[in-house]
């Protein structure tokens, strides 16, 4: 049995690297040649150069937007293969390993038979806004996650445009959205199933953004800004006198965000209220792990995540709001699904866990300057063809942002395999009774015990 779990944890790994490699290159090279390629091109060729320069810029300015087409269909696709065979995995079965080598081609064949099913629209629906409701639904997705894309990045210069100074405010606003596509398809498909799943949805929304909006408020609070770039890069140092400290692990927000480097370097140099500083920066540390769990069980419901899933509860509603739906329409719902999954994880990352800043000092500027001595090394077109789209800090805070984020994606799917369904009266109870008022204590905890550190 041991053996067995080995093998097949290997296969899982195996999985995931293949298909992370894919999904990232196929990003990469997408942006490499709407943001590189094509604009170099046009400069050179067209004339004259103001009208060549404006097209150049349209094609940059697009590149964010590019990104996220490219990327959320093809990780939807791996995450629903990842979750098939982590949940295997956790309950000791195969999961599906038939089509492809290992089962890596297998949710690229579902989706095919997705695309290719017949499209019923139900007798006595409203067929406007049944077919509005996945659109509505999805649409939050591919534009909520533009900001995050500079953060993930290092702020590179192809990303750079989607930068906003009130980035996680935008991001909040729009992934509100998402809970009107599932009222509105549970109200137009003349089903009462799916007629509760969707007014579960938005009951359930209504309870649990409360205490995440408020979690997410609170780092805001702590940090002094909104702008997702900032959130992460302070993450990364720890000011300290004249001095930005690298922090690592301490640095992050879901640790006090340096609290406890600070503490520790005043009790170091004898400051004489050291010692109450420091039991302040150790409750400030409790607090913000409270937050970031705050956050994952409220983003959780957002999603619609097990124990979290009451407007689809199948041993109740079928399959609550999409009951009535099918082929490309039932495909949008369960793409946006994995998508928003991932875009809260990815939230979670800049926020409490260092966005795109490893967690040992030192370690990111060590690894970007390596690989810039092996980009500078290149000659040639392959050396212009790397060199002009990568760059050391950009891969490092790439890398650590899909190593987080899908390590938080791994841990939903634990929660999964783990953790039975609520009880209605007991997701509202939870949401209102306990997170709501918690997360309020915490704002005003947060706020005294940051100014006394």
């Amino acid at each position: 049995m041991h053996r067995e779990a080995v093998i097949e944890v290997s296969k899982f790994a195996r999985l995931t690297f293949v298909w992370v490699g894919i999904i990232f290159g196929a990003v990469w090279a997408a942006c490499w040649l709407v943001g590189i390629a094509l604009p170099t091109w046009i400069d050179q060729t067209f004339q004259p150069p103001a009208v060549a320069l404006a097209w150049s810029n349209t094609l940059r300015v697009i590149v964010p937007l590019v990104a996220v087409m490219v990327f959320i269909p093809i990780n939807a696709m791996f995450m629903v293969l990842a979750e098939r065979r982590a949940l295997a995995l956790f309950t000791v079965r195969k999961g599906p390993n038939r089509v492809g080598p290992d089962g890596l081609l297998q949710t690229a064949a579902d989706a095919v038979k997705l695309l290719f099913k017949e499209d019923i629209t139900p007798r006595g629906a409203d067929a406007l806004m049944f077919t509005l409701a996945p659109i509505v639904f999805f649409a939050p997705s591919i534009i909520g996650v533009i900001p995050l894309l500079a953060a993930a990045t290092n702020n590179h210069g192809l990303f750079a445009v989607a930068n906003l100074p009130t980035g996680i405010f935008y991001v909040l606003a729009v992934s509100s959205i998402p809970v009107v596509g599932i009222v509105m398809g549970g109200w137009a498909s003349n089903d009462k199933y799916s007629l509760v799943g969707g007014l579960r949805s938005a009951a359930q929304a209504i309870s649990y953004e409360i205490p995440l909006v408020l979690a997410v408020i609170t780092i805001c609070l702590m940090a002094g800004t909104l702008d997702v770039v900032k959130i992460a890069n302070q993450q990364a140092a720890v000011p300290i006198g004249d001095q930005a400290v690298p922090a690592g692990l301490l640095g992050w927000n879901i640790f006090g965000g340096g609290a406890l480097v600070q503490a520790v370097s005043a009790l170091q140099a004898g400051a004489p209220d050291a010692a109450f500083r420091l039991v302040a920066a150790v409750l400030l540390a409790l607090c913000t792990v409270l937050l970031f769990l705050i956050y994952i069980t409220g983003a959780c419901a957002e999603v619609n995540r097990i124990p979290f899933d009451l407007p689809e509860a199948e041993s109740e509603l079928v399959s609550g709001y999409n009951t009535e739906y099918s082929g490309i329409k039932f495909a949008i719902f369960f793409l946006a699904e994995f998508t928003n999954l991932f875009v809260v994880s990815t939230i979670a990352v800049v926020l409490f866990l260092g966005g795109g800043h490893g967690p040992f000092p030192g370690f990111d500027e060590a690894a970007a300057a390596q690989i810039e001595r092996v980009l500078h090394e290149l000659s040639g077109p392959i050396g212009w063809l790397f060199n002009s789209l990568i760059d050391g800090p950009t891969l490092v805070a790439a890398l650590w942002v899909i190593i987080k984020a899908y390590s938080l994606v791994i841990f939903a799917i634990l929660v999964r395999a783990t953790l039975p369904r609520f009880r209605i009266d007991q997701l509202m109870d939870f949401g209102w009774k306990r997170l709501i008022p918690l997360s309020l204590i915490l704002l005003i905890a947060v706020t005294f015990l940051r100014e006394l550190v």
